[in-house]
């Protein structure tokens, strides 16, 4: 999802090209008929991104409570209907991420989070492997460079690739599109373009995501984020090695692994 422009290109040379540029658009979440938030997005799989946000922020448990959900693309808007909310929005935090992304949880203080638990080993090597894999299938990232994406994997495959000028918004999305699909959680794992922040960490723990992986480096509170509650947090996947923060024990690095 992109806008080309002629723009002047100087290598030296003067000349006129064709750039694509991805689209950037205020995304406004209504709960309840009410406005909730606005976000600044990519306008793509927005009921993804509304129900991924609802849930990871606390607002909703699940899809069983929803009563509707609709989005227009055009305009921006994802109206969704419940039966409860479960918290009100209050002490919002404007994120690390691009666009101003919110969250309502601040990461040190969440108190609802319970410890990922997975037995599952995964392997090194597949990872880098899938990770150059989903690298490879991005759409927008691969023709304008300028969002982030995120993927749901399995050890041997790609169940879903989210893109957005967001890195927030990608997270979001990924947890939507399992919860209006049903995807288990347990033998999963979450890879970002984007340095892996604690508000990102706190989603994924919340979805019961064991592995974390990113081409990028995770902070210094997403890594005490992954330790406390059992997720294996993995950065620099690129050039054939990475680097694994927490729980190492959970990832297969012999040689045959």
């Amino acid at each position: 999802m992109s806008t080309k422009f002629n723009v002047i290109k100087y290598d030296g040379n003067l000349s006129k090209v064709i750039m694509s540029a991805p689209k950037e658009k205020p995304i406004t979440i209504i709960l309840n008929d009410e406005n909730l938030v606005t976000l600044m997005g990519t306008p793509k799989n927005l009921n993804e991104l509304a129900v991924g946000f609802l849930y990871s922020e606390g607002f909703i448990n699940g899809v069983k409570g929803i009563k509707a959900i609709s989005s227009d693309e055009k305009s921006g808007t994802v109206r969704v209907e419940v039966d409860s909310v479960l918290r009100k929005p209050k002490n919002k935090i404007f994120t690390s991420g691009f666009g101003k992304g919110i969250t309502f949880s601040n990461p040190l203080k969440e108190g609802n989070l319970k410890v990922v638990g997975c037995s599952k080993s995964f392997s090194a090597n597949k990872i880098i492997s899938l990770m150059g894999k989903f690298l490879r299938s991005t759409e927008i990232h691969r023709s304008t460079g300028g969002v982030h994406c995120s993927a749901l994997c399995s050890e041997n495959d790609i169940f879903s690739i989210q893109e957005d000028i967001g890195r927030h918004n990608t997270i979001d999305k990924v947890l939507g599109y399992m919860l209006l699909n049903n995807v288990p959680a347990e033998d999963k794992m979450v890879f970002t373009t984007g340095r892996i922040s604690s508000e990102m960490l706190n989603k994924l723990v919340k979805m019961g995501i064991p592995v974390a992986a990113s081409r990028s480096t995770p902070t210094d509170i997403s890594i005490e984020v992954g330790k406390k509650f059992g997720v294996s947090v993995i950065g620099y996947v690129r050039a054939g090695k990475m680097y694994v923060y927490t729980h190492p024990k959970r990832i297969g690095m012999d040689k045959n692994g």
